[in-house]
């Protein structure tokens, strides 16, 4: 990688890592997701869940790898994102 790919990678990591707003946590319970220590990664989880759910084959394909890590590349890649997402 390059390093300004590093740094982009390294800044996305940072970003997701972070709290989630109190906000966010308290609709997405309401929606009845639980969680302990919510952060930006799980509400992008979520988005992609939702997306799955309703048949988005691209939300569905992601979720699979992300969960199965079987395809290394795409394992180590936090968020892809989704056209309409």
């Amino acid at each position: 990688m390059t390093e300004k790919s590093d740094q982009l990678k390294s800044e996305m990591l940072r970003l997701l890592n972070e709290k989630l707003p109190n906000a966010e946590v308290t609709s997405l319970t309401d929606e009845g997701f639980v969680f302990k220590k919510p952060t930006r990664k799980t509400a992008v989880l979520i988005a992609l869940y939702k997306k799955a759910k309703n048949g988005d084959l691209s939300a569905i394909k992601e979720l699979r790898s992300i969960i199965s890590g079987e395809n290394s590349e795409k394992s180590k890649e936090v968020v892809k994102i989704i056209e309409d997402m």
